[in-house]
């Protein structure tokens, strides 16, 4: 089709799809960037998650794994004991992740203790022979 063969109705039916071509390009633009900024996690933008309560995929989802790890690490390193630095490459866990274990949790574990060197050592074993001999000594 050549421009001076255009008609008037064909010309307003090209402004007219035009039009609804624009349309519809910035309601896609607009989609688009809906999507750019939705979370594959379902949680919103300011990262609270939708739901009531706890928090999906945010800690106690195995309760007790991370001290199982480090008591079995810190029995097996024996009387040495481990630094929190070797546990972390040991363990595949953030340093900052086990101080905090070691400030929290860890001070309630029987038998744990750090070392002057800054290693912790867990002896179960000889404190429980240690508690034996006290009570069959007395």
């Amino acid at each position: 089709m050549k421009l001076t063969q255009i008609t008037s109705a064909q010309l307003n039916e090209i402004a007219r799809l035009v039009q609804e071509k624009e349309s519809l390009l910035k309601k896609i633009s607009e989609i688009n960037k809906r999507l750019q900024f939705l979370p594959a996690d379902g949680r919103s933008r300011s990262g609270v998650a939708k739901t009531r309560g706890r928090i999906p995929g945010r800690g106690g989802r195995h309760p007790g794994k991370l001290k199982a790890a480090v008591l079995d690490a810190l029995a097996a390193a024996g009387s040495e004991g481990l630094s929190v630095k070797e546990l972390s490459a040991k363990l595949g866990v953030k340093p900052n992740n086990l101080y905090s274990w070691f400030y929290t949790t860890g001070k309630k574990v029987a038998h744990l203790e750090k070392g002057t060197d800054g290693k912790y050592i867990y002896t179960p074993v000889r404190a429980e022979k240690i508690e034996e001999q006290a009570i069959s000594g007395a």
